[in-house]
């Protein structure tokens, strides 16, 4: 549908009696978009478009107002976004994800560069004391696997030998929680690692007659639970403290330290994370984006000296959250 020449606020006209037409009487909204009409026309001076700066200023939340009027403000903007879009205008959408949502009841414990070499330091020890004939071997690349590529514990157990590139560098999951196989790139560190780890396996018979990466001594990938208790081990002797059950923190939080290192060093190479983002998503095969908008809030708490700079650029794609 061609759009009509129309400046910006009579496409808000339109959109105003489009909804009263509809049964809603849309005050609060009429006067909220007139308001909108007057920073567009100082933005884009009326020009029958809907620009990201001026969605990027709208959204902006202001001192004195509460989350729940802040969500109503964005409503507005994104339904007569939706509405530009449908007539055929240059509209930015404020994402679904902007509105109140309600955050993870576990924050995930986020570790230091101190904490990870301390951990990493304190595993290879206990596996140099031996813990069984192969273990001693799996674990120090398990955890180092989780470190470094950010992967669930029970997607690295599994992980078969025809999955280990370390000629290109590559990991292929293939069996991961939401069936998403995907292929991840490994640091040449971790490369070598691999390396060093399927040669000394080769005098293990149930490496050899196993087709898995990991096997235990019956050829069958380690259970979870027995790298959930080295890991408890870790933590005390590396002076982490843990919260007890259910407070962390969690082995599967050395993948939430995963995707807010990666965001850090997104954020302080000045990467473009609207388009960044989506890559994440992928590596660390989630269904959306929601997982990697928590990351990058936490990133911000974690690295306040980074909070100016992702609250001004990226702000407009952090989850806002409540707590009950």
């Amino acid at each position: 549908m061609e759009p009509r020449e129309e400046t910006f606020a009579q496409i808000v006209d339109d959109y105003v009696q489009e909804k009263r037409a509809t049964g809603y009487r849309f005050d609060k909204g009429s006067q909220m978009l007139r308001r909108i009409v007057d920073i567009q026309e100082e933005i884009d001076h009326g020009i029958p478009r809907l620009s990201r700066k001026l969605v990027e200023r709208w959204i902006e939340k202001t001192p004195w107002e509460n989350e729940t009027n802040r969500s109503h403000r964005l409503s507005v903007l994104r339904g007569l976004g939706a509405y530009m879009v449908r007539m055929g205008y240059d509209a930015i959408i404020v994402p679904q994800r902007l509105t109140l949502l309600k955050d993870y009841a576990y924050t995930p414990y986020i570790f230091s560069d101190r904490e990870l070499g301390s951990l990493l330091g304190t595993v290879d020890q206990l596996c140099a004391t031996g813990i069984s004939t192969h273990s001693d071997l799996v674990f120090p690349v398990v955890f180092r696997i989780l470190i470094g590529c950010g992967s669930r514990i029970t997607e690295t157990l599994q992980i078969e030998k025809k999955d280990v590139d370390v000629e290109n560098g590559t990991l292929s999951l293939r069996i991961t929680k939401n069936r998403k196989e995907r292929i991840i790139p490994m640091a040449e560190s971790l490369v070598l690692r691999c390396r060093e780890y399927v040669c000394n396996s080769q005098s293990i018979r149930s490496f050899n007659s196993s087709r898995w990466f990991f096997p235990n001594k019956k050829s069958i990938p380690y259970n979870s639970g027995t790298a959930y208790g080295l890991y408890r081990k870790a933590l005390r002797l590396s002076g982490i403290s843990h919260g007890g059950r259910g407070k962390g923190p969690r082995l599967h939080d050395l993948r939430h330290t995963f995707a807010v290192r990666v965001l850090n060093k997104w954020v302080r190479d000045g990467k473009n994370l609207t388009t960044a983002l989506p890559y994440l998503a992928i590596y660390m095969g989630h269904e959306g984006l929601k997982a990697c908008q928590h990351y990058l809030r936490l990133t911000a708490v974690m690295f306040p000296e980074l909070i100016k700079t992702v609250e001004k650029k990226y702000g407009w794609i952090i989850p806002e959250a409540y707590h009950e």
